[in-house]
């Protein structure tokens, strides 16, 4: 089973809401400090993210450098 990355710059999250929500995604910072876990929600330029250990996550846009998450190819 092969898997692809997507990657999802700053300024296109917004627009691609839909797509992150409920899914396990990395979110890269500015700073490089790496979040993995699952979007709980998007709204008002903040990203909700809840990790493995439960804990809750609140990211502006503006801290945000990329999100990335896996999607299962088709070959």
């Amino acid at each position: 089973m092969g898997k692809r990355l997507i990657r999802i710059v700053q300024s296109a999250i917004s627009a691609r809401t839909e797509e992150l929500l409920n899914r396990e995604i990395n979110v890269i910072l500015k700073s490089n400090q790496t979040f993995f876990g699952r979007c709980q929600k998007i709204e008002n330029n903040l990203l909700f993210l809840q990790d493995q250990r439960m804990h809750r996550h609140t990211f502006t846009f503006t801290q945000i450098d990329t999100v990335v998450y896996d999607l299962e190819a088709t070959f």
